[in-house]
């Protein structure tokens, strides 16, 4: 997503489809979804109270009398005020859910299927494939992941296909060394395009 500029930056959370900025709208949809209801309630409540404190009819002046029966409704709008508390509190608490619910498991579906197909090419499949269709929030990772896959699946192939020819070459009558090396070359150069580190590098990496 574009950070060149706070402009920019605004204009890429608005029209950016990439998994970041669409997220960061969701972030802000739940935020105005809270801050409304909040509102609703609020206005709701304080129209409740004032009803009940003036009946009606407000005061111009804070009398003695007004200030008595002030001081009799104070108990009656305090349990108000701990209803309206209690509602408030459980509208937020069901929204929160309802839209974190949502979001997980938008995130959740993709996550799980990249997961399983991983899961997979750690057991041999090399032939797995991510449906891009069905990972809309994950489309960049699945796009990456299949080009990855396509590109592995090509190289141990042409492996494949190499250590096959070898095998040919070598059941053959009349078998000439520099047949058999140039095979074994174009086996070892299929192979070399995957870098394995060893031992001591992966401990100095992980360390």
């Amino acid at each position: 997503m574009a950070r060149s500029s706070d402009s920019n930056f605004l204009l890429a959370i608005v029209k950016d489809k990439t998994f970041q900025a669409r997220e960061i709208r969701r972030v802000i949809l739940l935020a105005m979804t809270y801050l409304v209801v909040t509102t609703v309630l609020l206005g709701v409540f304080y129209h409740a109270m004032l009803g009940r404190l003036v009946d009606g009819a407000a005061p111009l002046f804070f009398v003695s009398e007004d200030m008595e029966r002030f001081n009799e409704m104070v108990p009656g709008l305090a349990s108000v005020l701990g209803r309206w508390m209690i509602v408030m509190l459980i509208v937020n608490v069901v929204i929160t859910v309802l839209v974190g619910t949502y979001i997980t498991r938008k995130l959740g579906h993709p996550l799980m299927a990249i997961k399983r197909a991983l899961n997979e090419v750690g057991g041999g499949n090399l032939d797995v494939r991510l449906r891009e269709s069905d990972s809309r929030e994950f489309s960049e990772l699945t796009v990456a992941l299949n080009s990855a896959m396509g590109t592995i699946r090509e190289q141990v192939k042409t492996a494949q296909d190499e250590f096959e020819q070898l095998e040919q070459i070598q059941n053959q009558p009349s078998t000439s060394a520099e047949d058999v090396q140039t095979a074994i070359s174009k086996c070892k150069n299929a192979l070399s395009y995957f870098t394995v580190a060893d031992d001591g590098s992966e401990k100095s990496s992980a360390a």
